[in-house]
């Protein structure tokens, strides 16, 4: 959805409202979800009563939105400053919501489009796989030189979508069995020539290594495209200064995401997610 559109829906809280029921993330109450009784109304913005036995109830019950206090109209604006990559801080300003209420927003709509990440997906046909570090102030070698640094394991198939995980460490037995779960056997794998990779062929995949010390590409053998999801990631993280531990593999799947509905709007895709 564009701005334009956009601006449409949030007018005012009545406009916003009527939109979420439209999409069918709001509920049209004709009866009351208590007692079942048919006469109920509306006494006041955004809450219901039921005249049979007397419960109140909020126009969000049932939805996703249902332990949000926010305005519907500053929610819907959320969602599209979260599209546009708009910080928490920036957003809070614009919102004119204090900070910690804005980043709880944000919190919600990372947790709304995990569902979209690639967890039940199995890969098959030409893969790309790299292991990649994020955080930390020191730069180190591969494994064990990468101290203070997150070991990331990434998966992504020609044509399709990326995955990625964090992962303790990245040894072989560690990437190896990540792969058996994740890509189908038989499948074409691609790497560079980081030693862990060196039992695939075993394990029933066909396997081609790129050398980087030589050439980045060579025809087909290349891992370019998983490589290009590191630098979008990292890109995007940059402007975090540091993120908690604890919290880095919600950012890190809220990246896979973006990455792999690129080409989709994330505002559509977020309002789909909220009717589940």
């Amino acid at each position: 959805m564009n701005l334009v559109e956009l601006t449409q829906h949030i007018q005012s809280e009545e406009a916003a409202e009527e939109y979420l029921r439209k999409m069918g993330i709001l509920q049209t109450f004709t009866e009351c979800p208590y007692c079942r009784g048919e006469r109920v109304g509306k006494i006041r913005r955004g809450l219901f009563k039921c005249y049979h036995c007397r419960k109140e109830w909020s126009r969000r019950r049932g939805s996703r939105l249902e332990q949000s206090r926010v305005p519907l109209q500053k929610v819907l604006l959320a969602i599209k400053l979260f599209e546009l990559e708009t910080s928490v801080r920036k957003a809070s300003q614009q919102l004119e919501l204090a900070y910690n209420t804005a980043y709880g927003l944000y919190s919600l709509i990372r947790q709304i489009i995990i569902p979209l990440t690639t967890k039940n997906k199995r890969f098959s046909g030409e893969i790309e796989v790299d292991e990649s570090y994020f955080g930390g102030r020191r730069k180190g070698k591969r494994g064990r030189g990468a101290a203070n640094k997150i070991p990331v394991f990434g998966i992504l198939e020609r044509g399709g979508k990326v995955r990625v995980d964090v992962v303790e460490d990245v040894k072989g037995d560690t990437l190896l069995n990540l792969t058996l779960k994740k890509v189908k056997r038989g499948s074409l794998i691609y790497t560079d020539k980081f030693r862990s990779y060196d039992g695939l062929v075993s394990y029933g995949f066909k396997h081609e290594r790129i050398d980087h010390g030589l050439k980045f590409a060579n025809g087909k053998v290349y891992i370019n495209g998983i490589e290009g999801f590191w630098s979008f990631a990292k890109e995007r993280l940059m402007k975090y200064h540091g993120i908690d531990p604890g919290k880095f593999p919600l950012y890190l799947k809220e990246l896979e995401v973006r990455y792999n509905y690129r080409n989709d709007d994330l505002f559509d895709v977020v309002i789909r997610q909220l009717k589940i």
